[in-house]
């Protein structure tokens, strides 16, 4: 009888703990479901699936996205723009995505992974570091080599000089397709291509780009221009401003004599109404136009020669190349004198 007992306590304990591991291995699963679903929701929100920096090397800037260093073989990597003292648009900390680029003398592009079906978004960074006025750099994007993303790109023309400039493309993946605006493209290996296509004005060129998933309406973006124009250097934008200052003085001068000759010719017919002598009148009339004549030039003499003075140049004046020929070319000179004014002494004592 004991024994009959002690076997059904045992089978009841033995159940008991079978139930046990059994409850608390569907609580694993479930809470491990619910964190996959929280995760997989907060992935929802905005993924970076693949980000570089072209032409240089890791940077995380300040969304916390992190730029991976270029591994591109293709073209040149330049890191031209560090000449620059700003970039216009972004915080200092960023700037380093727009100064560094990677540009090729045909076309050239890059490889972007996919993450499945959803919705995309490309975020493709571009600075105009070297030129400084438009059409000089003009180039077109295309992606999946078949959409024409971003056409005749005008860095300069968009934004001017050292100024950041982005281009936001979206686009969805669904069963092997991706389809941009009205246009369906297959898709291959999960792969998608970028390329930047050489054109007739230099070479295509590229700053840095992300890739997302997500909510891509919430990738980040750069602010809006400012309505003073563009972000030149400070150089270029106050010899603008002499420029446009000393031709509105030239202006204003021309409309002065101007007036000054219609209102010498208004006292001409009346003088010739009322003296008889016309002769002297317009030797008069003349030596008032020459001597106006003689104080605009002055003017206009003293205006360049104040905007001379005011010009500023881009850095220290360069010594004269041919200072020191004059010098060497001279030393033999001035050793020979030298040596034959004691010659000269000891001959003179014998």
């Amino acid at each position: 009888m004991n024994l009959a007992t002690s076997s059904t306590t045992s089978i009841s304990r033995r159940n008991s703990f079978q139930l046990l591991v059994y409850v608390a291995s569907v609580l694993l699963i479930s809470c491990s479901s619910l964190y996959s679903g929280v995760r997989a929701a907060a992935n929802n929100d905005l993924q970076v699936i693949y980000a570089i920096n072209a032409g240089g090397y890791d940077h995380t800037d300040k969304y916390g996205i992190l730029y991976e260093a270029d591994p591109l073989n293709v073209g040149t990597a330049s890191d031209y723009g560090n000449h620059l003292l700003i970039i216009g648009r972004v915080p200092q900390q960023d700037e380093v995505l727009y100064r560094t680029e990677r540009y090729h003398t045909s076309t050239f592009g890059y490889d972007l992974p996919l993450e499945g079906d959803g919705n995309y978004a490309l975020l493709l960074k571009f600075c105009e570091v070297y030129f400084n006025e438009p059409n000089k750099k003009v180039f077109d994007v295309v992606l999946n080599r078949q959409h024409e993303i971003v056409s005749n790109l005008d860095i300069f023309a968009q934004v001017g000089r050292g100024t950041a400039h982005d281009e936001y493309i979206f686009f969805t993946v669904s069963r092997g397709k991706l389809h941009y605006k009205d246009e369906v493209s297959d898709i291959r290996n999960n792969v998608i291509r970028l390329e930047f296509i050489k054109g007739t004005y230099d070479n295509p060129k590229i700053n840095a780009f992300a890739l997302f998933k997500g909510d891509v309406e919430r990738i980040p973006r750069l602010p809006a221009m400012q309505s003073e124009g563009f972000n030149t250097d400070d150089q270029f934008e106050e010899k603008r401003h002499d420029i446009n200052g000393h031709s509105s003085n030239r202006k204003l001068k021309t409309n002065t004599k101007k007036v000054m000759e219609d209102d010498v010719e208004e006292d001409l017919m009346d003088a010739d109404e009322e003296v008889e002598d016309e002769d002297n009148i317009i030797d008069d009339d003349e030596d008032v136009d020459s001597q106006y004549d003689n104080e605009a030039g002055h003017d206009d003499l003293d205006d360049l020669e104040r905007e001379r003075r005011n010009t500023k140049t881009s850095g220290p004046r360069h010594p004269d190349p041919y200072a020191s020929e004059d010098s060497t070319i001279m030393m033999p000179v001035i050793v020979a004198i030298g040596c034959f004014i004691p010659l000269l002494f000891c001959l003179c004592k014998l």
